[in-house]
């Protein structure tokens, strides 16, 4: 049998477990200290909900799970057989549509709004690589019921507030609208359906330059005065919001002012990381229907946290409007940068090791509670010593800063 953890999916020795534990320990603690509550959600949902959860490319990623007895035995009778038809549950590709589904089944015993957090695993059937696991674990905060852009300045807050107690040094959260961009793209002359593609080419505008977003556009068939008109706009350089104005109908003129407002004044609650305009940015996931944001760290570089408002999915279960926004942060993102630069975490504890022989366990036990009452260390028996020196050789390998001995 293979002792090896399947692809994609990760395993821990103990000291790098504690290290994750002590990583969630501060996210969690700076998300409940913020007045958000905690809540579990099942790892396995319908296939229907996940299908029809616009998901973006995370629906192309979906772990499906077959359907067990008759019910496969008759899908599999069908001629001829449909993939889809053969399975009707599957894993979970993030924390959001669990949490719709969850808000829609319990609404009327939760407050109003509703802080929530979600600490999970959640899977996608990548391709594994470095920085893409099958298995990983999203840090979520989401404030559902209310639709004041006050929401989005206390998720920028408080995300900003845990990424700054664990030391990833400088970043940068930066904060986009969906409808104002495609407000703009619309008065460019870009046709309505066409958005959402032209909008994954905008997405690319650090990676592949204006250029490389009008070469793009003009493969893709889009009207030639509509890519003129946003290379224009692209030629001067970092755009600011009154650039965009210059480029939005009156109908997006109020938004325009409230992403205005949440950019200020988040900024203004900024300490040691900037909040800043980026009408680039779009993300990934269909369901987002107003303001986007992401955190990207200057120092280690990538994107680390990430997320927006999706006013639409819980009104699919419900079948009406609930207002809803969430920010995530990427926990195996900050866990390589927190390992491979060695940052050292609040509540790390020194160990300490009690030795003693299998016939003091009672002393050594009672020895262990005196030592717990009077300092905060991580105590750990080690029975039957009986080459002392080798003892204290691999303690010291396992990172024991202190050796006590009972009745020895």
């Amino acid at each position: 049998m293979n002792v090896k953890p399947q692809k994609g999916m990760q395993e821990y020795l103990p000291e790098a477990a504690a290290q994750r534990d002590r990583l969630m320990n501060i996210i969690l603690d700076t998300y409940t200290k913020s007045g958000f509550t905690r809540i579990y959600t099942p790892a396995v949902e319908s296939a229907e909900n996940l299908d029809k959860s616009d998901g973006g490319d995370n629906l192309n990623l979906i772990f499906r799970i077959m359907k067990r007895g008759d019910k496969l035995a008759s899908a599999l009778a069908k001629t001829p057989v449909d993939e889809k038809e053969l399975c009707d549950l599957g894993l979970r590709y993030d924390l959001t549509l669990p949490l719709s589904r969850y808000y829609a089944n319990n609404r009327n015993s939760l407050p109003n709004p509703f802080k929530v957090i979600q600490i999970d695993k959640v899977y996608r059937a990548e391709r594994p690589q470095r920085g893409r696991l099958r298995e990983f674990v999203q840090c979520d905060i989401d404030i559902l019921g209310s639709d004041s852009y006050c929401c989005e300045i206390e998720l920028i807050s408080v995300t900003a507030k845990a990424l700054s107690k664990i030391g990833i040094g400088e970043f940068t959260v930066r904060v986009n609208d969906r409808r104002v961009l495609r407000n703009s793209l619309m008065t460019m002359g870009f046709p309505e359906e066409s958005l959402d593609t032209v909008s994954v080419s905008f997405d690319k505008l650090d990676k592949i330059g204006a250029e490389g977003v009008a070469a793009e556009l003009t493969e893709k068939g889009m009207p030639e005065n509509a890519i003129k008109a946003l290379t224009g706009l692209l030629e001067k350089g970092k755009l600011t919001l009154d650039d965009m104005a210059e480029y939005c109908s009156e109908d997006a003129k109020e938004i325009l002012e409230q992403l205005r407002t949440v950019i200020t004044t988040a900024d203004k609650l900024s300490d040691g990381y900037s909040v800043e305009f980026d009408p680039s940015l779009v993300r990934g996931q269909g369901y987002y229907t107003g303001t986007v944001f992401e955190v990207a760290s200057k120092q280690f570089g990538g994107t680390v946290a990430g997320g927006g408002r999706y006013d639409n999915l819980i009104g699919r279960f419900t079948g009406d409007t609930v207002p809803a926004v969430g920010f995530s942060i990427g926990f195996e993102r900050i866990f390589s940068i927190v390992q491979e630069n060695n940052i050292q975490l609040a509540g790390t504890r020194k160990k300490t090791a009690v030795l003693y022989k299998a016939e003091d366990v009672l002393d050594a036990i009672a020895k262990q509670a005196e030592l717990e009452s009077e300092s905060d260390v991580t105590l750990v028996l080690v029975p039957n010593p009986k080459k002392i020196d080798k003892v204290y050789s691999r303690v010291k390998q396992q990172g024991f800063y202190e050796i006590i001995k009972v009745n020895l």
